[in-house]
């Protein structure tokens, strides 16, 4: 299995929730939009762990 590093895996989780704000944004029904802008905050949440661990990598004072 190929090596990935966890700025590549943040990268990529911002880049699906953009895609997903993206498709909200292009008038989805009521219940696909509720959908999808669900979907963006905890993709983002995902993101913003993964941010969290690697500026706690650089500064283990920013680790919780």
């Amino acid at each position: 299995m190929a090596h990935t590093t966890d700025i590549a895996v943040y990268q990529k989780l911002i880049e699906i929730a953009d895609e997903l704000d993206e498709m909200s944004a292009q008038g989805a029904s009521l219940v696909g939009d509720v959908a999808l802008e669900t979907a963006s905050r905890n993709v983002r949440g995902m993101a913003t762990v993964i941010y969290k661990h690697i500026m706690a990598e650089a500064d283990p004072r920013l680790d919780s």
